[in-house]
């Protein structure tokens, strides 16, 4: 069986779309954990609907916000499933991505399989493809694993699950640790669906998610040999401050103030890339 998580906080939006590929998967071993995390709108009924009409349909419900970490290992600790994956309730399954992921996991004796995504809109229309990885130590600076992957259960049993204190950054952690450990095998097939809509936590988060990718950047830069590899990480780490300071330069409305930061900030993003 496949267990799949679905963390829902004020989905009510695109949910039905999320559940609706989720149940249509062509392959019919899957149990759906949705975890309610203290929605306020109409996500709830809509959870409801479906565990009335599918019997592979859970529901957890959180006493309290436990944020997306803490709601996955929640999740987790009700699956039943050998394989382990988990979706938005804002993105969408290709009906062939389970079984097209199972198949490649079986063949390849993996522990992990992520496959290309492509993105798309508010209103569901495709604007872009994830790029084809050659080299998969790229995931110790670019988030290569994206959305679209299934794991073994003893994954995410010997890496005790999600770090609660990495939130925003969550996956990319849980990727990283589990890289060290356990066999990857990418498929450069397009199986899932991931929307940008404007109110992705990434989006709304844009520093905090830049400093922790940092953080987890300098923290796994000892296990790096590869000196093409070492540039990709020293690249990134310079993007990410440098995103940083135009995010916050932007916010400004004072010219005056924007126009003393237009001086400094290069100078200050340089003290911060010799000291880190």
């Amino acid at each position: 069986m496949v267990s799949i998580v679905l963390p829902v906080y004020n989905g009510e939006k695109y949910l039905k779309e999320a559940i609706d590929s989720i149940l249509s998967q062509t392959y019919r071993n899957i149990e759906l954990v949705v975890v309610n995390d203290c929605s306020t709108d109409k996500s709830l009924c809509i959870i409801k609907e479906y565990m009335e009409k599918d019997d592979r349909v859970k529901l957890v419900n959180n006493e309290t916000n436990q944020k997306l970490p803490k709601s996955l290992n929640i999740g987790f600790e009700h699956c039943r499933g050998d394989y382990y994956t988990w979706t938005s309730d804002d993105n969408i399954m290709k009906p062939n991505a389970i079984n097209r992921m199972l198949e490649v996991m079986k063949k390849e004796d993996a522990d992990l399989v992520f496959s290309r995504c492509e993105t798309i809109n508010a209103e569901g229309k495709k604007i872009g493809e994830s790029e084809l990885y050659k080299n998969l130590d790229e995931i110790y600076y670019n988030n290569i694993v994206l959305a679209s992957f299934l794991y073994k259960k003893e994954v995410h049993e010997k890496l005790h699950g999600y770090d609660t204190t990495k939130f925003l950054v969550e996956d990319y952690d849980f990727w990283l640790r589990a890289y060290q450990k356990f066999k990857f095998v990418y498929i450069p097939e397009i199986l899932y669906k991931i929307r940008f809509h404007g109110k992705n936590l990434g989006v709304k988060h844009l520093e905090e998610v830049k400093l922790k990718k940092i953080e987890l950047l300098k923290e796994n830069i000892r296990y790096v040999n590869d000196q093409q590899i070492l540039d990709g990480i020293y690249r990134e780490i310079s993007n990410c401050y440098f995103e940083i300071s135009n995010s916050y330069y932007y916010k400004l409305t004072d010219v005056n103030n924007k126009n003393r930061i237009r001086k400094y900030r290069m100078k200050d993003l340089i003290k911060k890339l010799l000291n880190r």
